[in-house]
């Protein structure tokens, strides 16, 4: 009874450091004592320690940046055990999804890379269920978006891969198919900034051609649409060398999405940081930067008692200005859906 109260207690203790952290902290307001105690939480944790204590471990590399080896050793120590061993599939993919992502922004050395995408590489499978399969897919997407066209066009990796994401196109889940679509012309386009033909192209083009068209009775129908206009665009970049481009307003600044490696990129920064992707974009250099927006010099200072006392000035201004941020993040993402998107 005793370890369910603790657990019960550090559960809410770190979604509210989720909700504080979504607000944007500096790197130099985070303490060494506050990274101690998730990476704690994360040794035997409960379903909801894993869960929550992974993705506050994604926001805060969002928050340090880049150069950061030593956070991203420690992170993997307790992240990579998990993903290994972890029979719960909401543990398995909060952390996937957590490593690859610290890794993408916070470490340099290539080994590490490397190692990542060897792990992830072991959830390629048909039979493995779809939301552990998907998210290995974004992650490898992402730490592979690391790395150079050069890189990526080896008859090596090429070889290797394609096969793998082509065999992907038969399971059931859609969001694993369009993932393994994805990252298939992902290559596409690093292989044609080299010179370097896909593997099986002529295959490949038919079968996404098929998958932009399906009709079948055996998906649903929500499925159908997704795959349909996941796979048009898809196919458009095989065929025709057209990448996918979308541009929509946050805040005052344009982002331009203009191609499948910052699509991989920014679907996991929107995915990691949720609620908070706005209010990042605003005072957090090290996103923008990854998103590729010009440096920002306004400086965001939270008070840490105003985040959690419901009555305070700045909390009911927050809760206003959110009001009116959740009427433009619908035009927003109505214009990002229009655009080809899911």
């Amino acid at each position: 009874m005793h370890s369910l109260l603790r657990t019960t207690t550090r559960v809410a203790a770190l979604e509210k450091l989720t909700a504080y952290l979504q607000q944007y902290l500096a790197p130099e307001d985070v303490s060494e004592s506050f990274v101690d105690n998730v990476l704690g939480c994360l040794r035997k944790p409960s379903e909801g320690e894993a869960v929550l204590g992974s993705r506050i471990l994604a926001i805060m590399a969002i928050i340090f940046g880049e150069d950061e080896e030593r956070y991203f050793q420690r992170s993997k120590n307790v992240l990579k055990p998990l993903i290994k061993t972890a029979r719960n599939a909401k543990i398995k993919v909060s952390t996937i999804r957590a490593l690859g992502l610290i890794c993408f922004v916070c470490s340099v050395e290539e080994e590490n890379t490397e190692e990542l995408l060897e792990l992830f590489e072991t959830f390629f499978n048909p039979k493995i269920i779809g939301d552990i399969c998907k998210a290995a897919l974004d992650s490898w997407g992402l730490v592979a978006s690391s790395l150079s066209d050069e890189i990526l066009a080896s008859d090596e990796l090429l070889e290797r891969l394609v096969p793998k994401f082509l065999a992907l196109l038969d399971h059931k889940d859609v969001d694993v198919r369009s993932a393994a679509g994805e990252n298939v012309a992902f290559l596409y386009e690093s292989a044609q900034n080299c010179g370097v033909p896909l593997p099986y192209s002529e295959e490949i083009l038919a079968r996404f051609l098929e998958m932009s068209k399906d009709s079948s009775k055996k998906n649903s129908k929500k499925d159908r649409k997704t795959q349909r206009v996941v796979f048009r665009d898809i196919h458009s970049t095989l065929a025709s060398g057209e990448t996918p481009h979308v541009s929509f307003s946050v805040k005052s600044d344009v982002l331009e999405i203009s191609s499948w490696k910052s699509v991989k990129q920014f679907e996991a920064m929107k995915e990691c940081l949720q609620t908070g992707l706005q209010e990042h974009i605003k005072y957090n250099n090290i996103l923008r930067a990854i998103l590729d927006l010009p440096e920002t010099l306004e400086d965001r200072k939270v008070d840490r008692s105003d985040v959690f006392n419901k009555k305070s000035a700045s909390r009911k201004q927050r809760s206003n200005e959110l009001k009116g941020d959740r009427k433009r993040k619908q035009h927003m993402q109505d214009a990002f859906y229009d655009n080809g998107f899911y």
